[in-house]
């Protein structure tokens, strides 16, 4: 694991990248983001449809086809009702959250020869108070929400070049 610190930073930098530009542009960057799941998820149900259709060495033709039609139909949804798929993601991000920072802080508690602990405790805690935020504002806009994924984003960034250099140095 020592061997792969640079991975760690690499992975810091790109996150504060990434939560830089939601927090700077956040209503541009969850549409176009949103646009491109849907059509990368219509384009990647035509691709399965046509696999089932004209690959003889696939088993279970009709199971890639099936999952060929409901990707279509779910980028179709996607596309149409942006606002709609954006909650749903706040739900499942607030999810995440408050699952990831739960694991986050009781690795923390219980890898006591870790050298990132403090920093996983706290990154865990601050995660399971995000998620709660979300959930309890459920009606949040959707330039809050990109601030806040921004924000816990850029923090992960952090920290992941933070346990990067520890790593290295352990």
């Amino acid at each position: 694991m020592k061997k792969s610190w640079w991975v760690l930073l690499l992975f810091g930098i790109i996150s504060i990248l990434i939560g830089g530009v939601l927090i700077f542009w956040p209503e541009q960057t969850l549409t176009v983001v949103t646009t491109i799941v849907g059509l990368f998820m219509i384009i990647a149900g035509v691709v399965r449809f046509f696999m089932a259709i004209f690959s003889s060495d696939v088993q279970n033709r009709w199971l890639l086809a099936l999952v060929g039609i409901v990707g279509v139909a779910l980028g179709v949804i996607i596309m149409r009702n942006p606002t709609e798929t954006i909650k749903v993601i706040v739900l499942i991000t607030a999810l995440f959250w408050i699952i990831g920072g739960m694991v986050d802080f009781f690795r923390g508690m219980t890898e006591s020869a870790a050298p990132d602990r403090g920093l996983r405790m706290g990154f865990g805690a601050l995660s399971v108070l995000f998620g709660v935020i979300l959930l309890a504002w459920p009606d949040v806009t959707v330039t809050v929400f990109a601030i806040l994924v921004g924000i816990y984003i850029v923090l992960l960034g952090i920290l992941e070049i933070v346990a990067s250099f520890q790593l290295k140095n352990a």
